[in-house]
């Protein structure tokens, strides 16, 4: 299309233009400069004509936004490849314009379906946790609640001898009571969108409230020993880190339940925690049936599992190696075969990463 006037180009958006550098009211640079001006015809293709082949007239029509220009006299052969070039080149930038747009659309849905995802294993690792959680918040409450009959029976009526198992029954109220809150915070904790900020996070408290809640899963079923150096801290979002550790407790507890022990073996996972060469380490290890060779290079892929339907749909230890790989940790996997299985996770004592939010 050949014009005189910007506004023809909103008209009519061709898919390329000729201007001619003289023209009446307006020349072909000024024109230019309004094209590339306007959202909606910045990007289409101008070819400038000029009687003027030197140097300063071409640099002037490419600053004003000239993808091409052709000196008079020109041969009308040529002007058709240029232009078929340039529309070409055209139709090609926006056929990616819009591939780009359906990849950025579809990976914003990709990430929001990634987020249900990881929430709905959390919801999943709740249901599982639900049965310990009952079993742990009824014990205490249940001594609580007779401390607190007998109080009421005895009321004002304690001699001076029996203070003493007075102060006891408050003591063992008050313990019921922190325990409760205990509890409920791990879970609510564990349950909370991921949006805290990267801070100083005790292994061992972490590790005190994993055990606490998978507590029905593995009391009086497995032995588990647990050896955290005094102080070991890194900064962490601890939310955040107890999913991992609740979900590798949670597969060691698994695997102690699919071996067969003789008389002299017991299931037994052990926890460790410690300082090597300025990171903070933890191993969890089972005496489990380990990992075979052909899956121990896939367990971190995302919907790989070796569970039957239903019981998991193999993203628990691909969220694992995100949430760790976003720490600036790293995670090691030792095992061998019908014997052990250990996991070894080293973060940074000091954070290396942004703040962690679930993407």
């Amino acid at each position: 299309m050949c014009i005189r006037d910007s506004d023809k180009a909103v008209q009519f958006l061709p898919d390329a233009i000729l201007l001619d550098m003289m023209m009446p009211e307006k020349d072909g640079l000024e024109v230019c400069r309004e094209l590339r001006s306007r959202t909606s015809t910045q990007n289409i293709p101008v070819i400038l004509l000029t009687a003027r082949a030197d140097e300063e007239t071409k640099l002037k029509a490419l600053d004003a936004g000239a993808n091409d220009f052709l000196a008079k006299p020109f041969s009308l052969t040529e002007m058709h490849i240029r232009l078929k070039n340039l529309v070409d080149l055209y139709e090609h930038q926006r056929q990616l314009g819009r591939q780009k747009q359906i990849l950025e659309s579809t990976l914003e849905q990709l990430k929001e379906t990634e987020t249900q995802l990881v929430q709905s294993e959390k919801m999943a690792s709740l249901g599982k946790l639900a049965a310990g959680i009952i079993h742990e918040i009824n014990n205490p409450l249940n001594f609580s609640k007779s401390g607190i009959y007998m109080l009421k029976q005895f009321r004002g009526s304690f001699e001076a001898e029996d203070q003493s198992d007075f102060d006891d029954v408050l003591k063992d109220i008050q313990e019921g009571i922190e325990r409760v809150i205990g509890i409920v915070s791990d879970l609510r904790g564990f349950s909370h969108p991921d949006v805290g900020l990267m801070k100083e996070a005790s292994v061992e408290s972490m590790i005190t409230s994993t055990l606490r809640l998978l507590s029905n899963e593995w009391k009086d079923k497995v032995d588990i020993e647990v050896d955290i150096e005094s102080g070991l801290v890194f900064e962490a979002n601890a939310n955040q880190i107890s999913q991992v550790l609740i979900n590798l407790v949670q597969n060691a507890i698994d695997a102690t339940g699919r071996k067969t022990y003789g008389d002299d073996e017991k299931p037994r996972i052990d926890i460790t925690g410690t300082t090597r060469d300025d990171q903070t380490v933890i191993l969890i290890r089972d005496n489990g049936p380990g990992i075979s060779e052909e899956h121990l290079g896939r367990i971190f892929d995302p919907f790989f599992t070796t569970r039957d339907v239903g019981e998991g749909v193999g993203l628990g230890l691909s969220i694992c190696y995100k949430i760790i790989e976003r720490h600036a940790g790293h995670v090691d996997v030792r095992t061998e075969f019908g014997k052990f299985c250990e996991f070894e996770l080293a973060f940074p004592k000091f954070a290396l990463a942004e703040a962690v939010p679930q993407e």
